[in-house]
């Protein structure tokens, strides 16, 4: 008899942490908002705080995506996880919740859940 391998198991917390991660990439990008408008935000400054603001925004929304993919363990959860933590980490601000979330899926990469 076989029997079939077990899902690959995520902590919880993980997810949370990527919830949490969104959540300050989202209070980010509004921060960043309030710089567009000012005087010296033209050319390459401006470019930068748009393009800053465009990452900041997709990696909260994929964040989401990735937490609730990992609630459902929902095979490409941890792939869509792991793009997103990466991606947080790399925002500097999103780091705070970014490298736990790293953390904890290369301890759960290959745990099954008991």
């Amino acid at each position: 008899m076989h029997v079939a391998p077990a899902k690959p198991f995520t902590q919880t917390w993980v997810s949370v942490a990527l919830l949490i991660g969104a959540a300050i990439g989202l209070v980010w990008a509004v921060f960043l908002v309030q710089f567009m408008n000012e005087p010296s935000a033209v050319g390459a400054s401006k470019a930068v705080l748009v393009a800053w603001f465009v990452i900041s925004i997709a990696t909260a929304v994929l964040a989401v995506a990735a937490a609730i993919l990992l609630f459902r363990r929902d095979r490409p959860g941890r792939p869509v996880a792991w793009t997103a933590s990466i991606l947080m980490t790399l925002t500097c601000v999103g780091a705070i919740a970014g490298i736990p979330a790293l953390i904890g899926l290369f301890a759960s990469r290959n745990a099954a859940r008991p």
